[in-house]
């Protein structure tokens, strides 16, 4: 099953809900009267060369707000289904792409759908001798999420 080409047919058909899902306060601010522009497309030959060959899931989006401002927000989503060291990274090296093409505000999103109950990539930090990076971005564990399924059994009265 192609689970990578299910996670980005969903996030491009249900946009509008994914972002009120996985990012309420971000929803709050968009314009969704205006067209987001899913630029996958043209960024990844360019921004995610190490991904080349592999199937990918992720999604940048173009949104613009409310506001009325002529600025723009890109929207980074990851779907990360393996236990990755290098993940934290990876993200970090996104991050920058986009922003050195774009010079605009990013929001990450990071969804694991790994099994692991340890697994919490959410930053990348690098320090040496007084010069200091932290990345920090959003992630969703779904391993952490309880699904519950309800099963409503209507009952009718018999008829004799």
């Amino acid at each position: 099953m192609d689970f990578d080409g299910l996670w980005k047919k969903l996030i491009y058909e249900l946009f509008e809900e994914f972002v009120l899902y996985f990012a309420a306060d971000l929803y709050k601010e968009i314009d969704f009267l205006k067209e987001p522009e899913f630029l996958q497309q043209e960024l990844f030959q360019e921004i995610i060369q190490e991904k080349m060959g592999r199937q990918v899931t992720d999604q940048i989006v173009k949104v613009y707000l409310k506001s009325g401002e002529e600025k723009w927000v890109l929207i980074h989503i990851e779907v990360q289904g393996d236990r990755e060291p290098d993940f934290s990274k990876r993200m970090l090296r996104y991050y920058y792409r986009i922003f050195d093409r774009y010079d605009q505000d990013i929001v990450a999103i990071a969804l694991l759908t790994d099994t692991s109950k340890s697994f919490r990539a959410n930053q990348y930090h690098r320090s040496y001798q007084g010069t200091e990076l932290t990345y920090k971005y959003n992630i969703y564990k779904f391993q952490d999420k309880k699904m519950n399924f309800y099963i409503q059994a209507t009952h009718s009265p018999t008829l004799c």
